[in-house]
């Protein structure tokens, strides 16, 4: 049920089937990188190699009723339910880009922790829910392949996830600091100076946000005005990060990891997968060449502003990946 907001399930209907996946196995893998990164295009085109097991909208707007469907055969039915509501919605594409929703696009498990009010990032907390999850999407694939998951917040979180997971695998992508806090500042305008409904469906606060118009107006001062002091939060969060990064990587095998640029996977998506599929000992026959295409970002004024600021604060992370101090164009 939709009612304006989050859609409502009223039950739990995987209570009584949940001995199912007592037993399952599983095997993640992981998209690392910062919000706006091309976290979600590359997990698009990785889920479309059949491959992976992935995370999608239908699984994370049905989280508490995914056995119970399987298992009475309603999958089609639910998904096809939910695709006549995006349609009634007139929903389409993301609001932020061009990606096509359907109850088929792929989503990030933070708002699975969300949800059940648990910490955005995996941690001790919320590893059994995140363990009930991957089982959830392995018995219900039908399949036997490894799940592929996506959340920015845990790209600062690696090596938590490898003491708990041994067998994990990742696969981190990295992009221009400017252009992704350029193009984070543009997300929050998007979400801000109107209201994302698709984004409204999975997460219940930021409904609250539209409800409240104080926290709305205040969120708008601080992230969309002339000189808005979110900048500030976004790009301590972006550095905080890409340090981890640099700091620990060396701590995994060469064997686990493999690390791709958003731009290189732009100009050569081919050979960028086919990489990517090579360290998992994986193939597919699907063609990218004409999937994705450089996206020439402007860089938004603040940015502009402050962007020798920024390269001095990342300067290692530029550095390690060959990224210049740019005037704006890609």
């Amino acid at each position: 049920m939709y009612n304006g907001g989050i859609i409502q399930v009223k039950k739990k209907l995987d209570d009584k089937y949940i001995d199912k996946i007592k037993n399952v196995d599983f095997q993640p893998i992981f998209i690392m990188g910062l919000h706006r990164s091309g976290t979600s295009i590359l997990y698009k085109m990785l889920g479309e190699t059949g491959n992976f097991t992935i995370l999608t909208i239908y699984h994370l707007l049905n989280y508490d009723n995914l056995l119970y469907y399987y298992i009475n055969g309603l999958e089609e039915e639910k998904k096809e339910e939910l695709n006549h509501l995006f349609k009634d919605m007139d929903i389409k594409t993301r609001k932020t880009d061009e990606l096509k929703v359907t109850a088929d696009y792929a989503h990030e498990y933070m708002y699975i922790f969300s949800q059940k009010n648990y910490p955005w990032k995996l941690t001790t907390e919320n590893i059994q829910l995140f363990e009930e999850l991957c089982k959830k999407l392995k018995y219900i694939s039908g399949k036997n392949n490894p799940v592929l998951l996506k959340n920015p917040y845990d790209y600062p979180n690696f090596l938590f996830i490898k003491k708990n997971y041994p067998d994990a695998k990742f696969i981190f992508i990295h992009r221009n600091p400017l252009e992704v806090i350029s193009s984070s500042m543009r997300l929050y305008e998007t979400r801000l100076k109107s209201k994302d409904e698709l984004m409204g469906l999975y997460y219940e606060k930021y409904n609250d946000t539209y409800k409240n118009p104080l926290a709305l107006f205040l969120q708008r001062i601080y992230y969309i005005s002339c000189f808005p002091l979110g900048i500030f939060e976004v790009i301590r969060r972006s550095d905080k990060a890409n340090k981890y990064f640099l700091k620990n990587i060396r701590y995994l095998s060469k064997e686990d990891y493999i690390s791709i640029t958003y731009e290189k996977l732009c100009m050569e998506p081919n050979k960028v997968i086919t990489k990517i599929l090579d360290l998992l000992n994986m193939k597919t026959d699907k063609d990218f060449s004409k999937y994705v295409k450089p996206r020439k970002l402007k860089l938004i004024p603040i940015v502009l502003f402050l962007r020798k600021f920024i390269y001095k604060m990342m300067k290692s992370y530029f550095k390690e990946f060959g990224y210049e101090l740019q005037k704006g164009k890609n």
